[in-house]
């Protein structure tokens, strides 16, 4: 990322973990805070699973009262953990007893309160961003890929871009055990309200414990010829688990999903993906794949938050957002590069699309040359003042053309150059078209001049005679005269 003119096309993954989702919102924040622009202007493309799905459609919700803006600041989504985090998973006794009974332990209704008042009747084709949430269809046991792609139509058969922003974050953060499963509409034509799809869907961390594999195919489709796709990776904190076979053999069913071992079962195969799909990406970016997280370690660390997903104690929420300092501090350089290169992302965008302004404005211009030698004459012009190869006062009527040569970026200097070339291909047609027809009428004039003129003068007819010449009837006279009596009509034989 040395080359500072280059334009990046920025993704942002976020993992699922439950209550743990306040250690990506606290990285956010920091984000928003050192480069002075919400999420939703800094980044291109947003992905999260589970609880990561409700950063993403947090920070891509528009405002009520603009819908170029969010809704919601980092801050504000931090806020929902502290806010909305104890009621969605009370405290209560006898959960391992809840969880043999019950294929959920956990009420859904304040979650979907919550999610009600934070994202209202947000449909996804409302997003500010690129979005994707992962879903699990448990009707056709099939991975689910809830998208909408900005400025392009729904291709979907589902029409997942008419789902409400609500129900998709309610889908992926069915986590088994945690919340119960429930059925989802689309309508995949809005021609056709009344026709809508039904879907069954849970958490998509059974085959996405990470967005990244699946934004990184997204990307590639959609980032411009010219940018460099930058991936950033937001973790909810690792909970390393080391166990003999022994160990793993004496867990039981009960073991994997116990709170003290953070729900093994799905950390296991959250986990496995996620660092499988962050080495790839490693390998194929390099460097511009960077990611946050940190190690929970409940052994050694007597402030470390719990491993488990669904303390939302006030003391835990504090160890988490204290956690989330820590992987701030630890990796700071990493995140002062990652600022400058989205400061970056956003000063070239604001001059990418000005100069793209300019550039409609030149080959106006350009157009409007009606020969070839004033087309020529004008381009040469524009690329000595974009190239600072003019430096003297313009001409008169030139500085409007310096001006917008100089907002040119390189990129619309090359596509100028290719409008050049058509423009000039279009009058050289248009002159040979022009010189054909001329061709063609010198030929006639010579020839007729050759040849003299094949349509001759008649005489004019004779003045004040009534005697008609010879050979010609005898009436014409009185019919030259036409005086309007009966001496018009020719006289009997």
């Amino acid at each position: 990322m040395e080359n500072k003119k280059k334009r990046v096309f920025t993704v942002l993954s976020i993992d699922g973990g439950g209550i743990r989702g306040l250690v990506p919102a606290r990285i956010l924040q920091e984000i928003e805070e050192r480069t002075g622009k919400p999420i939703s202007e800094l980044f291109d493309m947003i992905g999260g699973t589970s609880t990561g799905a409700i950063l993403a459609a947090g920070l891509s919700v528009p405002d009520d009262a603009d819908k170029t803006k969010p809704k919601h600041s980092a801050q504000d989504l931090k806020n929902f953990y502290y806010t909305y985090g104890p009621s969605i998973f009370p405290e209560m006794k006898f959960k391992s007893i809840r969880r043999l009974s019950s294929s959920a332990m956990y009420d859904p209704k304040p979650l979907e309160d919550a999610l009600r008042l934070k994202l209202g009747d947000a449909k996804m084709k409302d997003s500010l961003n690129h979005l994707l949430i992962p879903a699990t269809d448990i009707k056709n046991f099939r991975p689910v890929w809830i998208t909408h792609l900005k400025g392009q139509k729904d291709s979907s058969a589902e029409g997942w871009s008419s789902m409400l922003m609500r129900d998709a974050v309610r889908a992926s953060t069915t986590a088994p055990t945690y919340f119960p499963s429930k059925y989802y509409q689309t309508t995949p034509n809005e021609d056709m309200p009344n026709v809508t799809h039904r879907h069954a869907l849970i958490d998509g961390g059974f085959f996405a414990g990470n967005c990244m594999r699946r934004l990184m195919t997204q990307a590639k489709k959609l980032a411009p010829p010219d940018a460099e796709i930058v991936v950033v990776h937001l973790g909810t904190g690792n909970v390393e688990n080391s166990l003999s076979p022994e160990e793993f053999n004496k867990l039981g069913p009960l073991g994997m999903i116990s709170k003290s071992n953070g729900n093994l079962l799905l950390s296991l195969v959250i986990n496995m993906s996620l660092m499988d799909v962050a080495n790839d990406l490693r390998e194929e970016i390099g460097d511009r794949f960077i990611s946050f997280d940190g190690v929970i370690d409940v052994e050694n660390d007597k402030d470390a938050p719990t491993a488990t997903m669904d303390d939302a104690s006030h003391e835990n929420l504090k160890a988490l957002e204290k956690f989330a300092e820590k992987v701030v501090k630890d990796n700071d350089a990493d995140m002062e590069r990652l600022c400058e290169i989205l400061k970056h992302r956003a000063f070239t965008e604001e001059r990418h699309n000005d100069s793209k302004l300019a550039l409609q404005a030149l080959t106006t211009r350009l157009d409007d040359a009606k020969t070839v030698k004033t087309l020529t004459r004008t381009y040469q012009k524009v690329l000595g003042y974009a190239s600072d190869i003019l430096t003297a006062t313009p001409e008169d009527g030139d500085a409007e053309l310096k001006a917008l040569a100089l907002r040119l970026t390189d990129t619309h200097k090359q596509d100028l150059d290719r409008m050049y070339n058509v423009l000039q291909g279009k009058l050289d047609s248009q002159n040979k078209i022009l010189n054909s027809i001329k061709e063609a009428g010198d030929d006639i004039t010579k020839f007729v001049k050759k040849i003299g003129s094949p349509f001759r003068e008649l005489p004019a007819p004779p003045e004040n005679d009534n005697k008609p010449p010879p050979g010609e009837d005898t009436w014409l006279p009185w019919k030259r005269r036409g005086n309007g009596n009966n001496n018009d009509k020719p006289p009997k034989p």
